[in-house]
């Protein structure tokens, strides 16, 4: 198979990423998932884009798309945005500001960056600890990005490599080295783990007042899942270095 043309990459291929403000969980609720997902699919018809893949977690979207008009993503984001933020702010009775920033955005610039693009989008619930493979995640486009076949034969190029190319395997308590080359790395790695640890309290029923055996099963349970260091660890859980060493040594 032929590789992909590495000017159409530079110039149509853009990962997105769109955060609640605050990095409030502004898609928590199943119905605003779902209401992200609707205009998502369907305002790409009308700025002519093509979504390749995304997900929706709780407090972020991460998008990838093609476009042939760099003016028309801004205006499909913007447009989409603008209609979510209406929509949170009716539900919740709300006024004010919904999203953190316009949203971020990077080109994709090679065929490799492409792939992991992909794989990493599809693999954030899964990291996250949420579902144990990215087709049981129903707030993404997985299912029916696995059954794509584009006329445009470059698209189609590309959904027959990731199909036979990229594997998404089983993730068992492996430890996570959050890898990528697109997007602001330390802060979306920041966001998985918060996701990470949000988790982890639903699933031990923890409250905001947690005890210290608590916070020290936290922490050793984020440092095996996740290669990150004592200090930025303690930063995010607002504890001291030492705190953390000893919750680890203990």
């Amino acid at each position: 198979m032929s590789r992909i043309a590495r000017n159409l990459i530079e110039t149509c291929f853009f990962h997105n990423m769109t955060q609640g403000i605050n990095k409030e969980y502004i898609f928590e609720e199943s119905r605003c998932k779902k209401k992200y997902m609707e205009l998502l699919q369907k305002e790409t018809n009308k700025f002519n884009i093509n979504l390749i893949a995304f997900t929706i977690m709780d407090n972020h979207a991460h998008i990838l798309l093609y476009t042939e008009n760099i003016k028309n993503m801004s205006l499909f984001m913007k447009k989409i945005n603008e209609k979510f933020a209406m929509y949170y702010n009716y539900i919740n009775e709300r006024v004010g500001i919904v999203f953190r920033s316009r949203y971020k955005s990077q080109p994709i610039l090679s065929e490799r960056q492409l792939m992991n693009c992909i794989k990493y989008i599809f693999n954030n619930p899964v990291r996250a600890k949420i579902v144990l493979r990215p087709e049981e995640y129903i707030y993404s486009n997985f299912q029916e990005f696995k059954k794509k076949d584009k006329s445009n034969s470059m698209l189609d190029e590309i959904y027959k490599k990731i199909n036979h190319v990229i594997e998404f395997p089983k993730i068992d308590n492996e430890k996570l080295i959050l890898k990528s080359d697109f997007l602001d790395t330390s802060e979306d790695k920041e966001t998985f783990i918060k996701e990470l640890i949000r988790n982890y309290e639903k699933e031990h029923n923890l409250t905001i007042c947690r005890n210290k055996k608590d916070m020290e099963n936290m922490v050793k349970y984020i440092k095996k899942e996740v290669n990150i260091s004592n200090i930025v660890l303690a930063e995010i859980l607002q504890l001291s270095k030492s705190t953390i060493n000893n919750y680890l040594k203990s």
